[in-house]
């Protein structure tokens, strides 16, 4: 099953692909093809799905997310 997981933004990794740490820490890279709009930057919140980044999230919202995943015992990177 794929899950969608929430990714803070490190930086570029290369032509069309950002860098991302997802809420446990694990970096990965993922495509810019899916998403629309300007490019995010480092530290903007985005949700990962598949290897493509779909959109961004306010950071707030994002890291009160996280906050309650973790309140509640679950793995933030939305893996269980």
């Amino acid at each position: 099953m794929c899950l969608s997981r929430l990714h803070r933004v490190l930086g570029p990794a290369g032509p069309g692909e950002l860098s991302l740490e997802d809420a446990t820490g694990r970096r990965v890279r993922a495509s810019l093809l899916a998403l629309e709009g300007p490019t995010p930057g480092p530290g903007d919140w985005v949700v990962v799905h598949t290897g493509f980044v779909l959109h961004r999230v306010d950071g707030r919202e994002a890291q009160a997310t996280v906050d309650e995943l973790r309140r509640a015992g679950l793995p933030p990177s939305g893996q269980g």
